[in-house]
């Protein structure tokens, strides 16, 4: 049996649109990440500078 014939560019694009997933899911979840810390560490931001109670040196 030969090989079945694919079209170059189906795969060409299927690497392209892995590549671009990938990227997508990535900023998407730093993002995410980002806003999640922002809204839970806005309580601790006291005088300018964060107070994070569990990271005192005291």
């Amino acid at each position: 049996m030969g090989k079945r014939y694919v079209p170059k560019t189906y795969s060409n694009r299927r690497l392209l649109r892995i590549i671009l997933g990938t990227i997508v899911s990535v900023v998407v979840a730093v993002v995410v990440l980002f806003l999640l810390l922002f809204f839970l560490l806005e309580g601790y931001y006291v005088d300018g500078q964060l107070d994070i109670p569990w990271l005192r040196l005291e």
